[in-house]
């Protein structure tokens, strides 16, 4: 007995990997015209807080108490994420994936927490999967990514970030 395939067979076929989502979330106000990332602490390092969706953000923002405070939800893609970890999160140690409120009292934001240089780096990662670009298509400036994640930062007063422990 032969069996044979049919087109039909050939087209329900399942997809060969998840497709990479570029989009994410984060908690950000507007002050003075310039974007302000939430990044809170979580014992003795600092986190900014990255969202999957929106409804997660909009959760931890009212759970949290932030949304009186002028937080809100902003969807931001790849690129933002990583300028803002390159720019005013610097001092950033970590990023925390799909945080809830709590888990900044009761100690278990670590389970969720990636490490600043690796999430930038898994992110524009998955950036040029997505959109096809080569490797090292990625600079900030005139600098390419990576001499970027390997040099120092030189903090001036024009660029210090404000530090928010939760407010």
């Amino acid at each position: 007995m032969q069996i044979e395939r049919t087109p039909k067979q050939e087209a329900t076929k399942p997809p060969s990997g998840p497709t990479p989502t570029t989009t994410r979330w984060m908690v950000a106000r507007a002050d003075e015209g310039r974007l302000e990332p939430l990044c809170v602490r979580a014992g003795r390092s600092k986190v900014l807080p990255v969202f999957s969706f929106e409804e997660e953000a909009e959760m931890f923002l009212h759970l949290g108490g932030y949304a009186a405070s002028g937080w809100r939800a902003r969807e931001s893609c790849a690129g933002e994420l990583a300028s803002v970890l390159m720019g005013p999160c610097l001092d950033v140690e970590g990023v925390a994936l799909d945080p809830l409120p709590e888990m900044l009292e009761d100690g278990t934001i670590d389970l969720v927490e990636v490490g600043r240089r690796r999430f930038v780096g898994q992110l524009l990662e998955g950036e040029r999967t997505v959109s096809g670009c080569k490797p090292g298509a990625f600079s900030f400036g005139e600098r390419p990514l990576g001499q970027l994640l390997r040099a120092p930062y030189k903090r001036t007063s024009e660029n210090t970030p404000p530090t928010h422990s939760g407010e």
